[in-house]
């Protein structure tokens, strides 16, 4: 994630419920994205995902 250009890049760790949405990640490596998110707090991540954030979509940005 590059808030501004020239900044230091910050990871955004994030989880993928849908196959679908995860083939779409893979296939616009290297493209600006935006990502559609649902926060889920509280939720444990052992079971669930890697981190309280849930990718629902995925849109690429020109």
């Amino acid at each position: 994630m590059v808030p501004v250009p020239g900044a230091v890049p910050e990871k955004f760790l994030f989880s993928v419920r849908e196959e679908a949405v995860a083939q779409k990640i893979t296939s616009s490596m290297g493209k600006r994205v935006s990502l559609v998110y649902e926060q889920h707090k509280g939720v444990p991540t052992s079971c669930f995902g890697e981190s309280e954030y849930y990718v629902t979509a995925v849109k690429i940005t020109e």
